[in-house]
């Protein structure tokens, strides 16, 4: 049958093609991500628009992709490098096939093929579920317990959602590409990226960034903490795999002019972190809130400019100084915020133990202002007799 009388592509026309996923710590291949193609009359067509296409039965659709799944899977088979195979599997499809027959076909392929199963990476796609989140974890499990990877992808697009997330606990979060184009312009999208790569840390996962089309983009992936990047600026999908080593020279390169960037950034936050703590020459006394403003008014003047707000806190928390806030170079004061307590906020107590351990000054991690949506650090240091000097820095 003809492909103009028949939205399904005969098998002969559909082959898998392959697009390497690179590991930032080693700079080469690691593994390939297996994607459907139809190649006629040496055209080779996306088969994306086949598989989305609501009108075509979904048995027609598992037809095509198991085609895909076993060509591909042979494939990896008669590669002797290790290189991990990222197969997409849609949760509605492992949840019915599993439900239906009791069998999972990705697994009887890997035995059929006898490949080791610490190649394989299941993606679970971004799609919508309706079934029972608990069972598709007990069924996702069993890949698991085979020796395959979990991977989630599409993380932060419309279905992949936080509950999805943590009951799947994958080792691998794939972002989605539109997040991290967002994240070059946008500060609220940088700070989706940011979530994700400490979500990432907690879980004991790693990031893979895709999408990667610029050297800009590949900075801010390497900003992020990705472990592993895919995208254009190395490879689209080709037919065949690729020598692993291809792109480690590139990306040695841009690895050390991000390296260089971030060591002239840390040095510049050292700069001011070691004057800052020249400011603070002895202990001071502070008995009364009027105490604690008068400390903050001596040294106002020769904080750095990107200082934006500063006061002063008991350890317990409570602040004791009314807040200065530094808008368009010129200081405004607010009493209001006398007594008001900041543990709650995630650096706080442990700056406070790292000051009493340390006996110097130190920086908070990077985060957003609640009040100016700025990316800064909190400068912290101690005053004395429980009392402890906060600046808030713009970064």
């Amino acid at each position: 049958m003809q492909f103009k009388d028949s939205r399904i592509p005969p098998k002969h026309e559909v082959r898998p093609f392959f697009q390497p996923i690179l590991s930032l710590q080693s700079q080469e291949i690691i593994g390939y991500e297996t994607l459907g193609r139809r190649v006629r009359e040496d055209q080779v067509e996306s088969l994306g628009p086949f598989f989305k296409d609501p009108d075509i039965a979904e048995d027609d659709h598992l037809l095509i992709d198991r085609y895909l799944r076993e060509r591909a899977i042979e494939r990896i088979a008669s590669v002797d490098d290790e290189s991990s195979l990222f197969i997409n599997l849609k949760p509605s499809w492992i949840y019915r096939t599993y439900k239906r027959t009791g069998v999972l076909p990705t697994i009887e392929l890997l035995r059929k093929y006898q490949i080791n199963p610490a190649r394989i990476v299941i993606e679970v796609t971004e799609e919508e579920f309706t079934g029972k989140l608990q069972e598709l974890t007990q069924i996702v499990e069993l890949y698991r317990q085979f020796g395959c990877t979990i991977a989630i992808d599409d993380v932060g697009s419309g279905f992949s959602n936080f509950d999805r997330i943590a009951s799947l606990q994958p080792k691998i979060l794939k972002i989605d590409l539109n997040i991290l184009k967002k994240s070059v312009i946008h500060a609220g999208y940088k700070a989706l990226m940011q979530s994700f790569s400490i979500l990432a840390a907690q879980m004991g996962a790693s990031l893979l960034v895709e999408g990667v089309e610029t050297k800009q983009e590949l900075h801010s992936a390497l900003q992020v903490g990705a472990r592993y990047v895919q995208g254009f600026l190395f490879s689209k999908a080709e037919p065949d795999f690729q020598n692993k080593a291809i792109f480690k020279a590139m990306l040695k390169e841009e690895m050390n002019i991000f390296g260089q960037s971030e060591f002239q950034r840390y040095s510049r936050i050292l700069a001011i972190h070691q004057s800052l703590d020249a400011l603070i020459h002895d202990a001071v006394r502070i008995a009364t809130p009027e105490d604690a403003d008068h400390v903050i008014e001596n040294m106002i003047n020769n904080v750095p400019d990107n200082c934006i707000r500063m006061y002063i806190c008991v350890g317990d928390g409570y602040q004791i100084s009314s807040n200065y806030t530094r808008k368009e170079e010129a200081w405004s004061k607010d009493e209001n915020y006398r007594g008001a307590n900041w543990t709650w906020r995630p650096y706080f107590i442990s700056n406070i133990l790292m000051m009493n351990l340390q006996e110097q000054g130190i920086l908070s991690q990077a985060y957003t202002d609640l009040d100016t949506s700025h990316q800064i650090q909190t400068y912290s240091c101690a005053l004395g007799e429980g009392y402890y000097l906060f600046l808030d820095l713009v970064i």
